[in-house]
């Protein structure tokens, strides 16, 4: 709701435009010629027996490929691994952007898993986490689109639960 998948798909478009030698939409903007590989709005697909998580299996050892060559890549991932549980998806999603930091790898992350945020103290020289706040004012969640540098510390679904009388007990 604050943004970032948004946030990815414009940094992507602008990307892919600028490489075309089109105008973006941006004060300014420096690329490199690179490809641009994204990992977003991953589904299953009846008509070809594959599920979520074989979607982005498939779609991950693509990247991991693309990477390995000599091409210059340039990655964007919305919620990685979402197609299988909570400790596959971190224990998954840690072990791909730690393989693609030792592939000197070049893109950006979204996730709501917190834990991946910790990857920014192992690899402080390669990771930077950032994030989009929400403030609560009377009960009402207000976005101000605005990227702050951390991890965030803010958890909208507790209060969206809340709103329709879910209460989420934090401890």
């Amino acid at each position: 709701m604050a943004g970032k998948s948004t946030f990815l798909r414009t940094i992507g478009i602008n990307t892919v435009l600028a490489l075309c030698g089109a105008p973006v939409c941006a004060a300014s903007m420096k690329v490199s010629v690179m490809d641009v590989i994204s990992y977003m709005r991953i589904k299953d697909s009846l008509n070809e027996s594959t599920s979520t998580f074989k979607a982005e299996l498939d779609r991950l050892q693509m990247l991991l490929g693309a990477v390995s060559g000599e091409q210059k890549v340039f990655f964007l991932i919305d919620e990685m691994l979402r197609g299988t549980n909570s400790v596959d998806k971190y224990l998954g999603s840690k072990a791909v952007i730690e393989q693609l930091i030792s592939k000197k790898a070049v893109g950006m992350v979204a996730t709501h898993d917190l834990q991946i945020a910790e990857l920014e103290k192992k690899h402080p020289g390669y990771i930077r986490n950032f994030y989009f706040d929400i403030q609560v004012v009377n009960g009402e969640m207000l976005f101000d689109y605005k990227m702050k540098h951390g991890e965030c510390k803010t958890f909208n679904a507790s209060l969206l639960l809340k709103q329709i009388g879910i209460d989420v007990d934090a401890g």
